[in-house]
């Protein structure tokens, strides 16, 4: 089974090694619900997530348990953020985040 190796924008010499195919569909899936412009925050992003999933075939295989998609969901969000994919909008709480145009 393949995997990625996540980056941690809060820890930067922590790596984490995640299922490639959940981390490409979580990435996949926060691209597609994160605004370029504005902000959302992690729960709203976190639902959109699940909504935008719920329609893929996969999603109950590959995230049976409950919370897994949430896990995924951080995870793959503060790998993002490392990798300038995404970032917060400063100065807001809760948190904020939105997609970097750079990467679309």
């Amino acid at each position: 089974m393949a995997s990625i190796e996540a980056k941690n924008i809060n820890h930067p010499d922590h790596r984490e090694n995640l299922n490639e195919t959940k981390y490409r569909i979580i990435r996949d899936a926060m691209h597609a619900v994160l605004p370029a412009t504005g902000g959302m925050s992690f729960k709203a992003m976190e639902d959109a997530v699940k909504q935008y999933l719920a329609t893929d075939e996969r999603t109950e295989a590959l995230f049976p348990k409950p919370g897994s998609i949430r896990w995924y969901c951080k995870a793959v969000q503060l790998d993002l953020e490392a990798r300038g994919e995404i970032e917060r909008i400063a100065k807001v709480s809760p948190m904020q985040l939105r997609r970097v145009l750079a990467h679309d």
